[in-house]
């Protein structure tokens, strides 16, 4: 048999004499009595029916065993080493903050985060659709295909030339639409004009920076959370279900009678390896999600993302303040002549 380590304390439970009076009538109810009881039944009637008997004995020896310790009547519950319930603890805090930073991160996979107005324009949309397609129903078979073509046409017109639903985009839309209002040769227009141009550009960079963090942040961190450190958990999960199986059979070895308690024993010390292998490896597999470089990589990522779109929308805008402030002057001057 293997040894354990120092830090796993397995305990060597013998065989203890049962009292003459367990059974006796006089005695309350006891839940654990009651428990053992009824999954013995059960354990019983499976293995005249059930060819997995002996593997199904075992799943039930650890339903046995977690609910005695929920109930607090377990005895000899086999203790985990302080090393590995530290890790514990580190690999949940990391879990925390990987599923906290995604939850604001996502925010950059939906384009339209700053501008909530395309909401009502999407809704508006919808009813123009179905005002047209309800007024369609009134027209004759060939009136209504010529309108559902021109409606396709539209739409398609329509799609190629839509713009990022972002704050930006909104801004360089309307900029636009009034700088052809009012004519780019008027001092107002041509205004419009630029601040469209430089709306624009800077929406097409914060665009950029979306798609920058969501496949060098979102994805990358989501798989982190997918693999390394969903593996430690499943880990820790067979820890956990080793352990019920390594006290359920210490449990049964204590209850054994003379005959059994060989075979009993050696289930013990089976149980034991198996239980010294799930911690060694549930211990490396924390160590190395702990230990991954990579959120390092993605924060540097995440950063690098905002920090060029700042930049390229500082230089933007920076160009375009002294254009406007031109035609500002240029205008306040020709006020003040008109006035004289």
């Amino acid at each position: 048999m293997a040894q354990p380590t120092d830090n796993i304390k397995v305990v060597d439970a013998e065989p203890q004499p049962i009292p003459s009076d367990a059974g006796s009538a006089n005695q309350p109810l006891n839940p654990n009595v009651l428990l053992n009881n009824t999954l013995d039944g059960f354990a019983t009637l499976s293995s005249k029916f059930n060819p997995f008997a002996q593997k199904l004995g075992k799943g039930i020896g650890q339903v046995r065993q977690y609910a005695q310790e929920r109930l607090g009547t377990a005895e000899d519950i086999t203790e985990l080493p302080e090393e590995y319930k530290e890790l514990e603890k580190r690999v949940d805090a990391l879990r925390s903050v990987y599923v906290n930073l995604l939850k604001v991160s996502r925010t950059y996979n939906n384009p339209s985060y700053d501008y909530p107005v395309q909401l009502q324009e999407s809704l508006a949309g919808i009813s123009n659709t179905f005002t047209t397609q309800f007024q369609n129903l009134a027209l004759s078979p060939a009136e209504r295909a010529q309108a559902e073509q021109q409606q396709q046409q539209q739409q398609q017109q329509s799609t190629e030339k839509q713009h990022p639903k972002t704050l930006s985009h909104a801004l360089s839309r309307v900029a636009g639409t009034g700088s052809q209002t009012v004519g780019v040769e008027d001092a107002l227009g041509t205004a419009l004009f630029k601040v469209a141009t430089v709306s624009e550009k800077v929406g097409d960079a914060r665009v950029n920076m979306d798609q920058a963090i969501t496949t060098k942040f979102n994805q990358p961190m989501q798989t982190t959370l997918n693999t390394s450190i969903e593996q430690a958990l499943k880990a820790r999960r067979n820890v956990q279900s080793v352990r019920l199986s390594l006290d359920s059979c210490k449990a049964r070895y204590r209850a054994a009678r003379p005959e059994r308690q060989d075979a009993a024993r050696l289930e013990v010390e089976q149980a034991e390896d198996q239980f010294v292998g799930a911690v060694e490896e549930a211990t490396r597999l924390m160590k190395s999600a702990l230990e991954n470089p990579e959120p390092f990589r993605n924060l540097a990522d995440l950063i690098a993302a905002q920090a060029a779109y700042f930049k390229e929308a500082h230089e933007l805008l920076a160009d375009l303040a002294p254009e406007l402030d031109e035609i500002q002057v240029t205008q306040e001057s020709l006020h003040r002549n008109r006035q004289e």
